[in-house]
């Protein structure tokens, strides 16, 4: 079977889907010889697609565009669904005459508006990582296009059910993990938050919650892993909140670093709120016996079973939220116990299972 995987963003973003996106192709390989990923040639790639690149073994088409290279600083930190739409549009531009010339048996997309770019004689499946704040009439009509449509989770499937006509063809395969072996450190750390700095993932609302606790825990050690429009905004928060000591910003950093600093925390808080798939994230933390500490929102209930392999507090709830971390910072034996669960959930989520599931939808 030839598959395309069409994404532009991948070669230059760091975000949640394009992780996915590369991993799924990675395990896709192992299935299914014939796969191309079809992207942008960024002038400045990730180190996450660099990598990829030495371990890739099918085709990799990079794609010139100099209407892209003209504003790719914005794309570059573009956190809004116009400036992706507008990098959709000018890529379909600059991948038309490939796809013309080059013709596939299905071709995988996983940013709704990009199915828009391909041919109607073309065989689409399209990936729903997230939810958008609103969905869109495009993102509606995007959604009739698509021969067979896959959600990351149901709480997105059931987000997205409203604009999706075709029930028939709609799957679930959630997100997917490489298991490795690991070697415990000793966690010096005792908080942890690792993604994308943007408001609905509410690290604001971590930050106000250790002002709660500070007159316990003086001396407590916050660490905050990424980049993102809210950053400043955090920092100026911690400031003034008098915690700038007890918070330390790291921004990007690579993944053997990010990895060890996860090892290195004793409990990992995702205070996310909204639109969220199961994280790639929240599988990593349980990977590196983070203990969990999660919102019970979005798509967390489809992998955290609440004080079995992970703790859940009210969303956008300061006071719980406090509450939550104080019981997990006074109780080693229940993060222990939290944390070994956690570890034999993730073990089942792996990529190589999930590209099977992925596979067989493809060629139905």
């Amino acid at each position: 079977m030839k598959i395309a995987i069409h994404s532009p963003r991948v070669s230059y973003y760091y975000g949640g889907a394009e992780r996915y996106i590369l991993n799924m192709s990675l395990a896709l390989q192992k299935i299914n010889k014939d796969i191309s990923l079809i992207t942008y040639n960024a002038p400045k790639k990730t180190k996450w697609f660099k990598e990829f690149q030495q371990k890739f073994k099918g085709k990799i088409v990079l794609l010139d565009s100099n209407e892209i290279n003209q504003k790719f600083n914005l794309f570059r930190y573009a956190n809004k669904s116009s400036l992706w739409d507008l990098e959709s549009k000018l890529f379909s531009k600059a991948s038309k005459d490939y796809y013309k010339n080059n013709k596939f048996d299905l071709i995988s997309i996983h940013y709704t508006t990009d199915c828009f770019g391909i041919s109607k004689k073309s065989k689409v499946c399209l990936h729903l990582h997230g939810v958008p704040k609103k969905i869109r009439k495009k993102d509606s009509q995007a959604l009739e296009i698509p021969f067979k449509i896959i959600a990351v989770s149901k709480y997105v499937l059931n987000k997205w059910s409203n604009a999706i006509n075709k029930r028939g063809g709609v799957s679930v395969i959630l997100n997917g993990i490489n298991i490795l072996k690991i070697k415990q450190l000793k966690k010096n750390n005792d908080i942890i938050f690792f993604g994308r700095l943007i408001k609905i993932k509410g690290v604001d609302i971590l930050i106000k919650s250790i002002k709660e606790i500070h007159n316990h825990f003086k001396n407590i050690k916050i660490i905050i892993v990424g980049e993102g429009p809210e950053k400043n905004n955090l920092e100026k928060l911690a400031r003034k909140l008098g915690l700038y000591k007890n918070i330390r910003f790291f921004g990007h950093v690579e993944d053997v670093k990010l990895h060890n600093l996860i090892k290195k925390s004793k409990i990992c808080v995702f205070p996310s709120y909204a639109r969220e798939g199961v994280m790639t994230t929240l599988l990593e933390a349980a990977l590196f016996k983070s203990t969990i500490l999660a919102s019970d929102s979005c798509s967390n209930r489809e992998f955290i079973r609440n004080k079995y392999n992970g703790i859940f507090f009210k969303p956008k709830n300061i006071k719980n939220l406090s509450k939550k971390i104080e019981l997990l910072l006074s109780n080693q034996k229940l993060r222990n116990n939290l944390a070994k669960n956690c570890r034999k959930t993730v073990e089942k989520w792996t990529w190589k299972n999930q590209a099977k599931k992925i596979f067989n939808v493809y060629k139905k």
